[in-house]
């Protein structure tokens, strides 16, 4: 069974409940980072009567992401360039960015991420404080995706494994948790194909209001 998963604990919401509004846009901005190693088909040599084929390995980190990314939207990102996972705080989906500078662009439409079978949960709550921390447990998947608006990516891929996601709630200025799988996986570069394997986290915690940001009591 796959079910579509967001970068949130629906259950940290009530933590969000006191944080005002005002028409303005609350956002709990979270960094996405990405560290994979990657392997490819190598070539083929013979001298005299040993033949030798090769297997490739490399790196693909987030800034190599990031470039993908600005090749197909037309951007040309600097190296301080960053991904980052906007949620907001009351209730809107959960989208992602490059961050790089003063510059945002809107990349959401090239990730998908769904949790695949059970989730499993270890927590401790205190009925007197309201206060509760814990674990989940599942399996998640991971795509970097064409999208219909831009130009094709360089390079794709579909990972998965098991993450585990740390929270507490509640929390200032929102639910705190950070989430870290150990993924493996296929993918595509120009073409030619690749296996993966390493990690996704989503971590850190930072709010931002974005003025006249469409709240639900604007």
């Amino acid at each position: 069974m796959k079910r579509n998963i967001r970068y949130t604990l629906m259950a940290a919401w009530i933590s969000l409940a006191t944080l005002p509004v005002l028409g303005d846009q609350t956002n709990l901005v979270r960094n996405l980072e990405i560290n994979l190693v990657g392997f490819e088909q190598g070539g083929t040599t013979t001298v005299k009567n040993v033949t030798k084929t090769d297997v490739n390995q490399f790196n693909l980190a987030t800034a190599d992401i990031v470039a993908a990314l600005g090749a197909a939207t037309g951007n040309n990102f600097s190296k301080q360039a960053a991904l980052v996972v906007i949620t907001p705080v009351h209730g809107a989906p959960p989208s992602v960015e490059v961050r790089d500078g003063a510059n945002s662009v809107d990349v959401t439409a090239f990730f998908a991420q769904t949790s695949v079978g059970p989730m499993f949960e270890s927590s401790t709550s205190n009925s007197k404080t309201g206060k509760a921390n814990g674990s989940l447990y599942s399996i998640q998947e991971f795509t970097l995706q064409d999208s219909p608006d831009y130009q094709p990516l360089p390079l794709h891929y579909t990972l998965s494994g098991l993450a585990i996601e740390n929270f507490t709630v509640p929390a200032i200025p929102g639910p705190a948790r950070e989430l870290s799988a150990e993924v493996s996986g296929m993918g595509d570069s120009e073409g030619n194909a690749l296996l993966f394997r390493g990690t996704i986290r989503i971590y850190g915690q930072q709010v931002e209001v974005v003025q006249g940001g469409g709240g639900p009591n604007t």
